[in-house]
């Protein structure tokens, strides 16, 4: 049992240490020899856990997806769906504030690994995020509450869109802003472009 749990807590500090590098490096810099030495062991340490780039690269994707999609959940505790997507847009800029090693940009730079593999798995991940969004835009014009002729799935993309660019120009400042005052902002003008009430 013992064994177990250290297992899982070191495949844990590498992930983590991979987030970190790729958020502020790049994906060309992750290497066994670089993770061994940011966590303080060996290479053959490392490969104990993982038999290539390619499965810490897989853990690291499972590790981002529950966390996006855990966020989505707890993000969404009204029946209003309009509430929901505002509230899931300032969690994901907390996240983003609180973490410093924000799953979007992780994301992002993961995709530029060549392994077709990776970014198959990238592409589902981001699928089903996306998904997740366009439901609730269907539910509210389903309720009257954008307008009819807005393209679900194209706003499902500009909504992640407005989160990832964000993100991403913020992550380059240290993560030095005040996510209340950009979230307004950002949901100021995505509300604009969808039709829906920006005092929800």
């Amino acid at each position: 049992m013992q064994v177990r749990k250290a297992t899982a807590i070191r495949r844990q500090q590498i992930v983590d240490i991979i987030r970190s590098i790729i958020s502020s490096r790049g994906i060309e810099h992750v290497t066994i020899s670089e993770i061994a030495g940011k966590i303080g062991t060996t290479k053959g340490a490392i490969y104990r856990h993982f038999k290539s780039k390619r499965d810490i690269l897989s853990l690291l994707i499972d590790n981002i997806e529950e966390t996006l999609m855990e966020a989505l959940d707890s993000a969404m505790v009204e029946n209003d769906p309009i509430q929901n997507l505002k509230n899931i847009l300032f969690a994901q800029l907390i996240l983003a504030k609180n973490r410093r090693k924000t799953s979007f940009v992780v994301i992002m730079g993961a995709m530029q690994f060549s392994d077709p593999f990776i970014r198959k798995k990238i592409l589902k991940l981001i699928q089903k995020y996306l998904g997740r969004i366009e439901k609730l835009l269907l539910n509210a014009i389903g309720l009257g509450l954008l307008k009819r002729d807005i393209d679900p799935k194209m706003s499902a993309i500009v909504f992640m869109g407005l989160i990832q660019s964000t993100i991403t120009v913020w992550s380059y400042k240290n993560f030095n802003f005040v996510p209340q005052k950009i979230h307004t902002h950002i949901w100021n003008v995505y509300c604009q472009g969808i039709g829906a009430s920006s005092d929800t």
